[in-house]
């Protein structure tokens, strides 16, 4: 037994689902310039006559800039919920937020917008990491394995890419340097 349901009335029940950090890139030159919108999804259905959503919140555990000044503007399924500014001499600093979210029965999109606040030249980096907490009143749904796969699959891509351009080459360099020479 959780102790989630120690604290919820009979038949409520308090699910997360985690959204993979992604970054927001501001270009290096030197006009004032933007990330454009950069985002993660999360796929999250429901039953909607056996379960309601009592209560869905955005938990937003992180969201560092490696440079200052920087605003950055947070949306949810296209809702502006929540704006962070980095004033000069602050970034590294790490903030977060709790917010009541709409939730969608279906893909749920979390969006970051980022922007330099003066021109200079330099490649910032915004960090966001981020989960979706839900509370049911009925059936708790359960998602597929699948989904998980895909979105870890989605978010380390590049490193799998990597590894595996890694693993071929050492193999390729083993089996040239162990062949018998004449």
């Amino acid at each position: 037994m959780s102790l989630q349901r120690l604290y919820l009335p009979v038949g409520l029940e308090t699910k997360t689902y985690s959204i993979p950090t992604f970054v927001a890139k501001i270009p290096w030159w030197i006009l004032p310039a933007c990330s454009g919108f950069v985002g993660r999804s999360k796929e999250i259905t429901w039953d909607e006559a056996t379960t309601t959503v009592t209560n869905a919140r955005l938990v937003i555990t992180r969201v560092h800039s490696d440079g200052d000044p920087v605003d950055v503007w947070v949306r949810f399924n296209g809702t502006d919920l929540k704006r962070f500014l980095w004033k000069e001499g602050t970034k590294c600093t790490e903030k977060s937020d709790i917010i009541d979210v709409p939730l969608l029965n279906g893909k749920n999109i979390l969006e970051v917008y980022a922007c330099k606040m003066y021109p200079w030249i330099g490649l910032v980096t915004v960090t966001v990491s981020a989960y979706i907490e839900v509370i049911f009143d009925g059936e708790t749904p359960e998602s597929p394995w699948w989904t998980d796969v895909w979105q870890w699959f989605e978010s380390n891509w590049q490193w799998i890419a990597i590894g595996t351009g890694l693993i071929i080459v050492g193999g390729a360099t083993y089996t040239y340097l162990a062949q018998k020479r004449r």
